[in-house]
Order: C-alpha cells, then sequence, then structure tokens
C-alpha cells in the first residue's frame, strides 16, 4: 500500500523535474540588446549575429513563416467567380413574347476538396515552421558549444606561449652565463653545447605555442566574423 501511495507522488516529481529542466533558447545566446560582463558570452553574441550559417537558419525560418501566412489564404485561389449577361435581355423584344431568362447570371465554383486539402496544407507548412524553429534552436547550442570551446584553447594556447616564452628567455640566459664560463675555462665543452642544444629545444617550442597561439585566435575570429582585437 505504502509503495503504490509512494508511485504518484514520483510521478509528480518527475513532471516537475522535467518542467525545471526545460530549455529557454532566449538564455542560450543573449539578445544583442543585453549587455554581458561575460568576455565569453559576448562572443557568443557576436558568432550568433555575424557569421553567414547562422543568417540561413533566421532565414529558413523566415520562408516557412511566408509559407504558412500563403496557405492560409490559399483556398481564396480555389473559388471561381463567373458571371454573364443575358443578351436577349439586353435587346429589345417583342412584349408580348415572354422571356424566362434573367439579365444578369452569377455563379460560384467551391471545390469540395478544399475543405481538406487546404487545412492540411496549412497544418503541414506549419510543422515545417516548427522544424525551422527547432534548428534555430539546436545551432543556438551548437554556436554557444564551438564558440566556447574554441575560446577556451585560444586562452589555452595563450597561456602555453607565455609559459615557452618565459622557458626560451630564461634557457637563453643561463646559455649566456655558460658560454662565459666556458670561455672562461670554467666548465666543460659538453656542458658549453648541452646549453646550446636546450636553448634550441626551447626555442621550437616557443615557435610551435606561437603558431598554436595565433591559429586559435583565427579559429575564434572564423567564428565571430571580427578581430579579436577589435572586440577586447
Amino acid at each position: 500500500m505504502k509503495t503504490i501511495k509512494l508511485f504518484p507522488f514520483l510521478i509528480v516529481l518527475g513532471c516537475i523535474s522535467l518542467q525545471a529542466q526545460s530549455v529557454d533558447y532566449n538564455k542560450i545566446i543573449l539578445p544583442e540588446r543585453v549587455q554581458s560582463a561575460d568576455f565569453g558570452e559576448k562572443l557568443v553574441q557576436l558568432a550568433w549575429k555575424n557569421h553567414p550559417t547562422n543568417e540561413i537558419y533566421r532565414r529558413d525560418v523566415n520562408i516557412a513563416q511566408y509559407q504558412v501566412n500563403r496557405s492560409a489564404a490559399d483556398w481564396l485561389n480555389m473559388i471561381t467567380l463567373q458571371g454573364n449577361i443575358n443578351e436577349f435581355n439586353i435587346k429589345e423584344q417583342d412584349p408580348n413574347v415572354p422571356v424566362f431568362l434573367p439579365r444578369y447570371n452569377f455563379g460560384l465554383i467551391v471545390p469540395l476538396g478544399i475543405f481538406v486539402k487546404n487545412p492540411n496544407e496549412t497544418k503541414q507548412n506549419k510543422q515545417k515552421l516548427a522544424i525551422a524553429q527547432e534548428s534555430v534552436n539546436a545551432q543556438k547550442l551548437e554556436v554557444r558549444r564551438i564558440v566556447l570551446k574554441s575560446y577556451n584553447d585560444y586562452l589555452l594556447s595563450e597561456k602555453i606561449f607565455k609559459i615557452q616564452s618565459q622557458q626560451f628567455s630564461d634557457t637563453e640566459s643561463n646559455l649566456k652565463l655558460i658560454e662565459q664560463r666556458f670561455k672562461r675555462g670554467e666548465t666543460s665543452f659538453e656542458v658549453y653545447t648541452s646549453s646550446q642544444a636546450e636553448l634550441n629545444r626551447a626555442s621550437i617550442a616557443m615557435l610551435q605555442a606561437d603558431r598554436d597561439f595565433k591559429n586559435a585566435k583565427l579559429d575564434l575570429e572564423q567564428l565571430i566574423g571580427v578581430r579579436l582585437e577589435d572586440v577586447m
């Protein structure tokens, strides 16, 4: 009995949990009018605004909306209004001859299929609109993920470059000291050449870190559509 009473309670909790986890896609990417103090969020806003792929998704929604509006009025194109004038009534006739036809004839043709075809097309176009809107929502999630990930890669590559630059500077200073000691005969040739090799390795590591840092910057700028210096 306790289990039976507990089961509906768990269902209610599950429903509340699902409602609490609903996504507000307007918060996934902040509106342009909202200024965020977080630099990463600002980059997400720029990427959503500037990247051509996102504009394609937005225009797909507009096209789907146009189709819904058009299908709602398409039933007017299926209705035919006809009219004619009876020429026998226009001309003067012998008053002794009876005329049974009216002077004007009007007709309205309404296909019976209009009551089925048009509502179904409207429903179909509304579903296409919903699909286009969900595609925009999915793109928002993807833009946020890829921009913030790219920004994290940029920050990491910047730190690594600074570390490698400092390592190169320290190694270079150390080599100068060893070189002076070697000239005074205070250290061996092996120590001197080993220090030179260490400087070469530090130089290569710094160059690679510099390349990675610049490439990370380019990747981020490709997403936001502007130079990073113009945003900072």
